[in-house]
Formats: C-alpha cells, structure tokens, sequence
C-alpha cells in the first residue's frame, strides 16, 4: 500500500523473488507524495558516539546507492540525470564546529566516506562543515517510475484506490505491506506506537550559480548539473494545518540560503511544492513485521531520510515475505514497535 519510493522499493524487491506483487494507491499514479519532489539527497549521518541511527544511515546509503546503480546499468535510470554523487557538504554553526571536528577524531571514519571542511574550501561560506565525497542527489519520481519499470509483468498497480481497512487486502494476499507515510498506523495499529505528521515546503529557483555539491545543515540546496533550476528547502512545519504552499516558506528557504552562502547569488522563483514526512517516536524507521498482525508488514516511518532507508526497506521486507529474515540487533531496533514507557 502506497506507490511512492518506500512502495515501490518494496514491490521491486518481491518482483526480483519471483512474487506477484499487486500496488495500491489512492492517487491515480506513482509518487504523488513527497515521492514526487523535483529532487532530494541521500547521504551518511554523523552523530557523536555512533548511534544506530547514524549506522543505519550508512546501511542505508549503500542499499540505495546500489539500487541506483542497479537501475542505471539496466538503462532505466541515467546517471547525471536523474541521480548523481557530486558529494555532500553539511555545514555547521561555528559554535558546534569544535564538536564536529573532535567527533570526527573520535570515529575515525576513512576521508572517503567523511571529512571535515574548513571555510571557504568547497564554496564561499564562513561555515565549515562535514563533507562527504560520495553524498547524492536523486529525483525520486524518477527513481519510483525505474523501479515500477524493473518490476515487469509481476507487478499490478491499482491507482485510485483508498485502503482504509486491510482486512480485505489479507483476504486476497498472502501478505500486506504498508508503506505509506501517513496513516501507517491507522491502517496497522500498534498499541502504544506514535508517529507524527511533519510538513514540508520546498521552492524551485532559477539557478544563477551552481553550487557543485548538495548542501544541507544551515541550508539544504541542490542544483542538479544537468538542469537549470536550484531546490531549496524543506520546512519543518508542525501541527499540519493545510498543504498549501506560502510565500512565508518560501522567504524562509531563501533566507536560510543567504546567510550560509551571501555571495552565491539566487535566480527568480520558479515553484513551489508541500509534502509531510512521517516521523515516528525516536526518529528511527519502522521495516518489518507488524506486531500481533500475521502477514503484516510495514516500511515506513522514514522522516526525511526516505531516500537512505527505501531500498533497504525492501530488502528487509522482502526477506520476511521469502522467509530468509535479515537479522541482526541493529535491525531489530527497527521493527515496528511502540515506544518506550
């Protein structure tokens, strides 16, 4: 249930086990969701002692970065087109950039998959930051439509399709998977789990200088090198209270933008799209079997880290189905699960 990348991710991952996959989804096509931004990163996360959300990123990041790969080499998806790993810089204010920097010691990860940057390496910017050379973009619609594509004659899709109760689906499958974002736990519930609905707006600019890598930290720019636009962005708006865009989240965007990189100049704005992000209690996935529901599984809970976890989502998924589980204690801390007391 649902045809954005966790979707669509998992349905490739069956397809590839020889699996009948049918894909429900309430729009009348694929990655109508945050699925459809023009485009979004992928990269590692670095947190001070390792925790598993930051291993679980790595995981991820070569699950994803594989899958494109994957779908590149089969002619579905093009590389410097419709994804890219031009690296990743991740600024910090300059009073965290102590922290940042002995935190790095501490890990002591190869420069390959991390480094720290001094002001004005990279860009002109008084920040410094952590960079990491193989970070990436992708367009995720791009990447849901390969997906649906590398699926082949296994997959059936029915767009326009509202599941408010699965019961029905269980009756017809052998297994259901829920892979929306909201909703997740209307549809599976779980005694005692919480998620919480965040929205997020994103604005297109016409790209009047290009970047050369994606940025986030104190501001999240991406300017694909094959394209003309540049994507700022994404808010973190909560409670959600409507979907439509504001001029006010724009100017927040482009504020953000300006005080990291004042001398990278903005070209006029183009768009502008809203989409919400599910984020559950302790900000880690939910993969997995659902508790107390046989047959039951889910893949979501992603935040904004849909594109590190989607690929390795259906990976999980599909082994639980197959019955050769992926299991280890990292994994098990992302079973769909209610929080802690």
């Amino acid at each position: 249930i649902g045809a954005g990348i966790a979707g669509s991710s998992v349905a490739l991952a069956l397809c590839k086990q020889g699996v009948q996959v049918h894909l429900y989804d309430l729009a009348n096509g694929p990655a109508a969701g945050a699925s459809g931004n023009w485009v979004g990163a992928f990269h590692p996360h670095i947190t001070r002692g390792d925790s598993p959300l930051s291993q679980l990123t790595r995981l991820g990041f070569d699950h994803t970065l594989q899958a494109l790969k994957d779908l590149t080499a089969q002619d579905l998806l093009e590389k410097g087109t419709d994804w890219d790993t031009p690296g990743h810089l991740q600024t910090v204010p300059p009073e965290e950039a102590d922290r940042a920097r002995e935190t790095l010691q501490l890990l002591n990860f190869p420069h390959t998959l991390v480094r720290w940057v001094q002001p004005d390496e990279l860009l002109p910017t008084a920040l410094g930051g952590l960079f990491f050379p193989q970070g990436g973009w992708v367009k995720p619609a791009r990447w849901v439509e390969a997906n649906l594509q590398a699926c082949g004659e296994l997959l059936h899709t029915h767009y326009n399709t509202t599941v408010t109760d699965i019961r029905s689906l269980q009756a017809q499958h052998s297994a259901v998977v829920v892979c929306v974002a909201e909703n997740a736990l209307e549809l599976a519930p779980i005694p005692g789990a919480r998620a919480n609905t965040v929205k997020g707006q994103i604005s297109k600019l016409r790209c009047a200088a290009k970047p050369g890598v994606v940025l986030s930290g104190e501001s999240y720019a991406i300017a694909p090198a094959a394209d003309d636009w540049l994507v700022l962005g994404a808010t973190y708006e909560r409670p959600v209270l409507h979907m439509n865009p504001t001029a006010e989240a724009d100017e927040l965007n482009i504020a953000r933008f300006k005080a990291a990189f004042p001398e990278l100049p903005l070209g006029d704005l183009l768009n502008h799209r809203c989409a919400v992000r599910s984020v559950w209690h302790d900000r880690l996935p939910a993969i997995g079997p659902v508790p107390h529901m046989p047959g039951v599984y889910m893949s979501t809970g992603f935040g904004s880290r849909v594109l590190l976890w989607a690929a390795l989502g259906g990976a999980i998924v599909a082994g639980h189905c197959m019955g050769q589980p992926l299991e280890s204690k990292l994994l098990g801390k992302i079973t769909p699960r209610a929080a802690k007391a």
